[in-house]
């Protein structure tokens, strides 16, 4: 049975998430774990005024969330009513990251479903900063479903590879286990800034990629911009692709992605899901 990982902070776009995973893995046997991350910031004078003087702060803040969640899962249970599917729900008092990454280790998730919003104010921004920050950070392949992204069946996959970084087949497994789900199409995308012919390494390393997802339905193709990351979200929209997937070459790749002031040149949303995979040999 595979296990996921859903981290919610009761928002309508991490219910969204919620909906969204459920629906996508509706005929595959799935526990779905539930995550609440409570964080110190989070906790404001109003609940302290709320609270007896004998009370702890950790009980008070754990049994209210321990209280939500297990209303949050049963109204699941009852609204998808999926026999193929077990739900179970934690809470932490953490460092966001930190959780996810502990929750799904403990409890062996092989994929992170989660919502995203901009900051407030700046409209312009895809993520919120806990999202950029685990798809940065995690240790397991994040999913990061947009606000306003309904249920759909992930059809067409635009996947940006970068031929200098040898690939495994675990580390592609996310993607061939989603694309086998609906037997979807992959168009592997290559961004490059100039004409010239890839290298002896970079076509080892795209012939090694081709082997390990020979059993789906896959296409190869080159782009070339500047910018990666429009460059794929543009052929994306053009193609009518359903989902992006981005390789995380630890660190500083999706911080130079995701800063604010690029992604405000970049001018337009990302509409679609985006799985964000967890490169171990970069």
């Amino acid at each position: 049975m595979k296990t996921i990982l859903l981290p919610t902070d009761f928002s309508q776009n991490s219910l969204n998430a919620i909906d969204f995973a459920i629906a996508t893995f509706t005929g595959v046997p799935c526990r779905f774990v539930l995550l609440h991350v409570h964080m110190t910031a989070s906790f404001v004078s109003d609940d302290l005024m709320t609270m007896g003087s004998s009370a702890s702060i950790y009980q008070t803040l754990i049994e209210t969330s321990k209280a939500s969640m297990r209303q949050l899962e049963s109204r699941l249970i009852d609204k998808h009513n999926n026999k193929l599917h077990e739900f179970m729900s934690l809470v932490d008092y953490d460092n966001f990251v930190d959780a996810v990454n502990q929750a799904c280790k403990l409890h062996d998730a092989s994929l992170v479903i989660l919502g995203t919003k901009g900051d407030s104010g700046l409209e312009k921004s895809i993520f919120g900063s806990n999202t950029v920050h685990l798809m940065e950070k995690s240790d397991y392949p994040v999913l990061a479903v947009p606000e306003k992204c309904k249920p759909i069946l992930l059809n067409r996959w635009a996947v940006g590879l970068d031929y200098e970084i040898p690939l495994t087949k675990e580390e592609l497994k996310p993607l061939i286990d989603l694309a086998a789900m609906t037997n979807a199409l992959v168009d592997v995308i290559c961004v490059k800034q100039n004409e010239d012919p890839l290298t002896p390494k970079q076509l080892k390393n795209k012939s090694k990629v081709a082997k390990i997802i020979e059993q789906t339905n896959s296409e190869f193709i080159t782009l070339f911009s500047q910018k990666v990351l429009e460059a794929i979200t543009k052929y994306c929209v053009e193609h009518h692709c359903d989902a992006i997937a981005l390789v995380n070459k630890r660190r500083n790749f999706l911080h130079r992605l995701f800063l604010k002031d690029e992604i405000q040149k970049f001018g337009y949303h990302i509409s679609k899901p985006l799985l964000i995979m967890p490169i171990k040999s970069a």
